[in-house]
């Protein structure tokens, strides 16, 4: 009963909260309707599952670890969760803190816990802005917005694979541009919510797959023409979204797995023999114009599915 007892402590602090303002962390999201939704409708939202209650809070104890080992190495971190507001625009946050980079000048820190496969994969802030996972992209607008609000022209992510334990530190410089399009959007924000109105959805599926109002915004969009199944379907579409989790780990090592014996005969690890060879694929570069006399339009069937309730 000892995991039990740890689920049901998880899941006891999954809770909805009233949402007041916008909240740095969430401003990277494009979809104006969401952050409407989000301050008007919050106990409508629909609420994270334990698993991801485990990562939140694995999140906070790696964070610990960080800072840890940052005051280990002698290197300052001051202002640790210090909030921020920017009345005029609604906005708040709370940043991670603030680290030296030399004896008198500091930069807002945010430290951030990710798998080896997002370790690997992120470099530069063009990695993290053009992100395979949505949530990936919110981390430029969040550290962008503390920038701006305390004046600074540099900050930095402090990375931490959560297997390994190794760390990546990735910098980046103030975006101007990217200010003015997030404060344009909390503007606007803040007009639907004085008003009480609501703006059509972005549709697009990178946001809206996981989007806490999805069972909302799907309402408005069924018409009376739906077709009703009474089979299997709703069952199936149930264990595929259990397997999701699983298959997203699979993707991640395989990608991982691709990388280590690229170039490598011969493997010997453990219980496993692994063998490969590099094989040579013909193409041809054809002329545009010649290209386009022999196009063929193929007519293909493709689906979207989103929770409705």
């Amino acid at each position: 009963m000892i995991v039990e007892k740890i689920i049901e402590t998880k899941k006891s602090k999954i809770k909805g909260y009233p949402v007041n303002s916008n909240r740095a962390s969430d401003l990277g999201i494009p979809c104006v309707r969401y952050h409407v939704l989000n301050r008007t409708r919050w106990e409508e939202k629909s609420l994270h599952d334990v698993g991801l209650q485990f990562i939140f809070d694995m999140g906070n104890e790696i964070e610990e670890i960080v800072l840890k080992e940052l005051a280990e190495a002698g290197i300052k971190v001051i202002e640790q969760q210090r909030s921020f507001q920017w009345k005029e625009y609604q906005i708040t946050g709370h940043i991670d803190g603030d680290i030296f980079v030399n004896d008198r000048e500091t930069a807002p820190l945010e430290i951030k816990s990710c798998s080896p496969f997002v370790f690997k994969a992120i470099n530069t802030i063009d990695d993290l802005k053009k992100g395979k996972y949505a949530y990936l992209r919110k981390y430029p607008v969040q550290l962008n917005l503390y920038m701006l609000m305390a004046g600074k022209e540099r900050g930095v992510f402090l990375f931490k694979d959560k297997v390994s334990g190794q760390m990546k530190e990735v910098w980046m410089d103030i975006d101007y541009e990217m200010g003015e399009e997030t404060l344009k959007r909390a503007e606007e924000i803040n007009k639907h919510v004085a008003a009480g109105t609501l703006p059509d959805p972005i549709n697009e599926d990178m946001w809206c797959d996981r989007c806490p109002f999805t069972h909302i915004c799907l309402k408005d969009h069924i018409g009376k023409e739906v077709e009703i199944d009474t089979g299997e379907l709703a069952t199936m579409l149930d264990r595929l979204e259990e397997l999701k989790p699983v298959v997203k780990e699979y993707d991640e090592i395989d990608g991982q797995v691709k990388e280590l014996v690229e170039g490598r005969e011969k493997i010997l690890a453990g219980d496993w023999f692994v063998t490969g060879k590099y094989l040579e694929k013909k193409s041809y570069d054809i002329p545009a114009d010649i290209k386009a006399q022999y196009e063929k339009i193929t007519r293909y069937w493709r689906r979207k599915v989103q929770r409705a309730a």
